[in-house]
C-alpha cells in the first residue's frame, strides 16, 4: 500500500531492496528512510496487535498508511528546524497522496457496482 502511495507496484522483499527503493523513488531523502520503515513497521505491528487482541480488524489497507503518518508527525515533533519540518511535510505529504487514492478506490467500487 505505501508503494502504491508512492506511485509504484514493486515492493521491496528485504532491507537491502528497501533501501534501494528508498533511493530510487524518494530521492534526497536519506536521513529519513530507516525513520519511516520504523513507521510503517510500526503501524503494521499496532494493526496486528488490534486485531489479534481487540479483534478489531481494519477498515481499509490504507489504515497502515495514515497510522504510519501520525508516527511519522509524532517523531517529527522530536526533530528541530529544517529536519522538522521536512518530516513533517513528507508526513502531509504521504498522508494526503493516500486521501486521493482512497477516493479513487471509493470511486471505481461505487462505479463497479453501478454496472
Amino acid at each position: 500500500m505505501v508503494g502504491a502511495v508512492l506511485g509504484t507496484d514493486l515492493c521491496p522483499n528485504n532491507l537491502c531492496q528497501f533501501y534501494s527503493w528508498c533511493y530510487a523513488f524518494l530521492p534526497h531523502g536519506e536521513r529519513y528512510f530507516t525513520m519511516g520503515l520504523a513507521a510503517v513497521c510500526w503501524a503494521i505491528w499496532n494493526c496486528r496487535n488490534r486485531a489479534t487482541f481487540k479483534h478489531k480488524r481494519m477498515s481499509s489497507p490504507f489504515e497502515i498508511v495514515f497510522t504510519a503518518c501520525v508516527h511519522l508527525n509524532y517523531w517529527a515533533g522530536l526533530l528541530k528546524g529544517a529536519e522538522w519540518e521536512e518530516l513533517e511535510h513528507g508526513a502531509l505529504s504521504l498522508k494526503d497522496t493516500a486521501k486521493r487514492m482512497m477516493r479513487l478506490c471509493a470511486t471505481s467500487h461505487v462505479e463497479g457496482d453501478l454496472e
